[in-house]
């Protein structure tokens, strides 16, 4: 193995779309990371309200964190005009959302066992959520279309249910990226630099 020195070799600077997707890459794996413990929570939030309020609280918080480490980028790092903000938002929303699914697979495929169609069938028991459903289905048996969409849940393998769960992710994401970027942007003298 050749052992090089630093000092006399030529470094090459990254370049700021490189350093934009390597922070970007760094940034998803934390908002990945709050996505999956919202995930989490809402899951087992199904028989626990906190918990599933945590959750809610837990997705709701990435919005916050994506714009509080894009400030962090610009004033650290570098320049974040809006073309450039917009991209290392989507790119860490990206991630985010590829780290979740990945999640949504492993649980679905390794431990949840029936567990959520189990609640939702214990829950289309009370007679509170039956008349939510006749009242929202009228001229349906509504009970009889609920089991149907949970028959159709508990037959789909994990792989498709992650293949749906990545779509609404990235649109999550895509999404997200818009008002985090504008409130990450570069600003100078006070004013929005585009």
């Amino acid at each position: 193995m050749a052992d090089y020195d630093k000092n006399s070799t030529p470094q090459r600077e990254a370049t700021p779309a490189q350093q934009t997707r390597a922070y970007a890459g760094y940034y998803g794996l934390w908002v990945g990371l709050l996505w999956v413990l919202s995930f989490g929570l809402t899951i087992y939030g199904l028989r626990s309200p906190l918990a599933g309020n945590l959750g809610l609280l837990a997705g709701f918080c990435s919005l916050p964190l994506g714009i509080r480490l894009l400030r962090g980028f610009r004033d650290n790092i570098g320049p974040l005009p809006l073309r450039r903000a917009w991209n290392m938002a989507y790119l860490m929303f990206l991630a985010a959302a590829l780290i979740c699914t990945a999640a949504q697979y492993v649980y679905f495929a390794y431990f949840d066992e029936g567990y959520v169609v189990r609640v939702y069938t214990d829950l289309l028991q009370q007679p509170e959520v039956q008349d939510l459903l006749s009242k929202m289905l009228r001229g349906q048996d509504s009970l009889a279309v609920a089991n149907e969409a949970l028959a159709a849940f508990s037959s789909t393998p994990p792989s498709l249910l992650a293949m749906q769960f990545l779509f609404w992710n990235v649109l999550l994401a895509t999404i997200c990226a818009v008002p985090t970027a504008l409130m990450g942007r570069e600003r100078e003298g006070g004013q929005l630099k585009n």
